[in-house]
């Protein structure tokens, strides 16, 4: 796994701490001073073991950087390293406009200066890395093609957020709420039953994290349990984020409460999944490892 030493200058640190994040994410090692140097630690054995251990040193440049007293000491000491390996080991990360200095200026840099992903990208390509885009909760759906990208434990988080944030809805409005199983995965029934002149009115929406698209769509049919929907009743289309599912679900109820008021029946909350062989054999072997007082992982 590659790693870089990021050499800045302190004004500079917000933009340095997203360049961090972003290149963590693309499986690179990064040496970031609030990351790396704690309280007690000395400054200077924490920057010289960060130099040393590192297959790169990342200068970002900028006016204050290029007049920082700690930052020529680091870029002074990578030079040196350098010298001493004979392989390129300082990498010019152009941020503002300054006075490259001389021994930098044949040297081919990242520019972020207009657009910080054409110098993502760029920085990248260093390591070897072309896809820079790193999967994250909001963009997980882009890498559904992608065999190498874990993406479904994303569909998986995010269909966690969505049935916590439609059950707390219906707990709040007394409705019932069902989440579908292996017959229908995926998917959530909220529905009520009012009493109303010696009939009962009832009221269900229903919704689907639907297949390839992996986008949400709804249903008005009059069930309880989403098992019993076919993927052809989901029929309205609602949109990629479990906000826009609330929000469609909070109109139905709130709707229907003013219409007919609140339920008076005991709502049901039918909220468990239905896990595989598979899951049930690692989730077995956390709870073994949990009453264990050996950590290890020898033979467990």
């Amino acid at each position: 796994m590659p790693s870089i030493f990021l050499s800045h200058t302190s004004i500079d640190k917000p933009f340095v701490e997203k360049l961090a994040r972003d290149l963590k994410r693309i499986g690179v090692n990064v040496w970031f001073d609030k990351w790396e140097i704690k309280i007690g630690d000395s400054l200077t054995w924490k920057i010289e073991e960060g130099i040393r251990e590192n297959e790169f040193l990342g200068i970002v440049l900028s006016p204050e950087a290029l007049n920082s007293e700690w930052v020529k000491s680091e870029l002074g000491a990578a030079w040196v390293k350098q010298m001493q390996t004979k392989k390129v080991f300082v990498l010019p990360i152009f941020y503002r406009d300054c006075q490259i200095p001389y021994f930098l200026s044949d040297r081919k840099f990242a520019d972020f200066r207009s657009e910080y992903e054409h110098g993502f990208s760029e920085l990248a390509s260093v390591f070897g890395i072309e896809e820079t885009e790193a999967i994250t909760q909001d963009n997980w759906r882009k890498f559904t093609g992608n065999k190498k990208v874990p993406w479904k434990q994303y569909k998986i988080k995010e269909f966690e957020q969505l049935v916590t944030a439609l059950v707390d809805r219906a707990y709040h409005y007394k409705w019932s709420a069902w989440v579908g199983g292996t017959a229908n995965e995926y998917s959530i029934t909220l529905y009520c039953s009012i009493k109303k002149e010696n009939a009962y009115i009832h009221k269900s929406i229903s919704i689907k994290l639907v297949g390839k698209s992996n986008a949400y769509m709804a249903s008005n049919k009059d069930v309880s349990n989403p098992n019993n929907l076919k993927v052809s009743d989901f029929d309205i289309y609602i949109g990629n984020s479990v906000d826009a599912c609330d929000e469609l679900v909070w109109r139905t109820i709130d709707d229907f409460t003013s219409r007919y008021g609140m339920p008076t029946n005991k709502p049901h909350y039918h909220t468990e999944s239905f896990p595989g062989m598979d899951e049930i054999y690692e989730a077995t072997k956390e709870m073994i490892k949990r009453f264990n007082w050996y950590k290890g992982d020898k033979f467990l």
